[in-house]
């Protein structure tokens, strides 16, 4: 046992060597009159801490934190996560309360005597939300807590405290306690930081808390096209390598359904020419199909489909600009865009060849020549096998309603299983059948 003392004792004096020598990061111990009391105090509390027995390093850490209060930094440091441990611990409410407000104490004691209040008051703020998030009726002390450190920081405020103040005031504006344009006026605050960080060292962990506080926001306060008209589109404009406010533009349009907007084809142009993508090229051709812009309109969806990651997204791009032709009335460019898509996509295949079908069944009148019934059917003929190949068994039927009788066949001087050319822009040649 003698021994074991021994060796802890010296173990003690080693710890103490090495925390005092070599700790660079905090500024030289300022040692009290009573020094070799004080020492064998901080001994004493950082044993205690390292061997997890949190409530034996009360005592020695209290006596330096009365005796010697601006010693060093450490013993905020320190104090702080022993408070913050025993309120984790804590199960009478009264006694984790009084751990809480000494673990919160210990950041403020910190400021006092070393200074450095911003970086000490965003690591508050992180402790604060950690400490009382569960507690309903702390949140007007949180948010005081998070506003004393994002005025202490402006825009070197800490990401990883910009989502839970965003939080903070959902909670009190839930409770009444925070009105729209609070919550508004926060919500500008905090992407001004995040705009400021955007070429910084954490520029991607400052965008990512970006994209999470806007879905935070929008479940609190009503986002209409006015808001998005009136605070984002003047900074989008004001500045024309923005593309994170277009992107933010696009975004809230989407959820605001917004997207009639002159400004939400304003921003996806915006974006589009910075982080050039399918998605945004289809968005963009939709939208200018929507306008009456059909040369636009070609033009992105031909860029979207050239865009495409997968065989899926370039077969529905194809459909689209088949659709948007064949409504223009361009039937044979049409049917080479729903090829297009049936080939690079067998998910949209029935789509794609079920349009050419009713393209031919609606050329009827267009493609006749009215010089024999047989011929002038057969592009019914067409149009059964394009609902074949679409596994369309309803088109199928009413295609076949319309082929000629075997009357008709012979009448015409053909036979079933002839081939007949049907001309105008169809162009292709078939297999005599008939309905009966």
């Amino acid at each position: 046992m003698r021994l074991q003392s021994k060796l802890n004792l010296i173990w003690s004096a080693l710890l103490l060597v090495f925390i005092i020598s070599s700790n660079t990061a905090q500024a030289q111990f300022n040692w009290p009159e009573d020094k070799k009391t004080a020492q064998e105090k901080f001994t004493l509390y950082t044993d205690a801490q390292k061997q997890k027995n949190l409530k034996a390093a009360i005592e020695p850490l209290q006596w330096l934190l009365d005796k010697a209060p601006d010693l060093n930094a450490r013993i905020y440091i320190d104090g702080a996560d022993i408070y913050e441990g025993l309120a984790t611990k804590a199960t009478d409410g009264a006694t984790k309360k009084e751990y809480i407000d000494k673990a919160l104490d210990m950041y403020d004691k910190r400021i006092k005597y070393f200074g450095d209040e911003a970086e000490v008051m965003n690591r508050k703020a992180s402790a604060a939300i950690k400490l009382l998030f569960k507690d309903k009726d702390a949140y007007s002390r949180l948010d005081s807590i998070f506003s004393k450190a994002l005025a202490a920081n402006k825009d070197k405020f800490a990401y990883y405290d910009i989502v839970p103040y965003m939080s903070i005031a959902k909670t009190l504006h839930e409770q009444g306690e925070m009105d729209d344009e609070q919550v508004i006026n926060l919500y500008d605050q905090l992407n001004e930081v995040i705009d400021k960080n955007e070429g910084g060292k954490s520029a991607s962990k400052y965008k990512e808390q970006g994209e999470k506080l806007d879905g935070i926001f929008m479940a609190t306060v009503n986002v209409d096209c006015d808001f998005i008209k009136q605070r984002l589109v003047p900074k989008m404009n004001s500045n024309p390598g923005d593309v994170e406010t277009a992107k933010k533009i696009i975004a809230l349009s989407l959820a605001s359904k917004c997207t009639d907007e002159d400004y939400f084809t304003q921003a996806a142009m915006k974006t589009f020419e910075k982080e050039p993508n399918a998605g945004l090229a289809k968005t963009i051709g939709e939208r200018m199909a929507r306008a009456g812009n059909m040369e636009q309109a070609m033009t992105f969806l031909t860029k979207a489909a050239e865009l495409s990651e997968t065989d899926e997204q370039k077969g529905e791009i194809y459909l689209s600009i088949a659709s948007l032709e064949e409504k223009e009335g361009n039937k044979s460019a049409a049917r080479d865009n729903a090829v297009k898509a049936a080939q690079a996509s067998p998910s949209v295949s029935e789509k794609a060849y079920s349009l050419i079908g009713t393209m031919y069944m609606n050329s009827f009148n267009q493609c006749k020549a009215g010089k024999s019934i047989v011929e002038d059917r057969a592009v019914f003929v067409a149009a059964y096998d394009m609902y074949r190949k679409a596994g369309n068994n309803q088109g199928m039927q009413k295609a076949k309603e319309q082929f000629p009788s075997k009357e008709e066949v012979f009448t015409y001087g053909k036979k079933v299983g002839d081939s007949v050319k049907v001309g105008c822009w169809i162009g292709q040649s078939v297999t005599i059948q008939t309905r009966d």
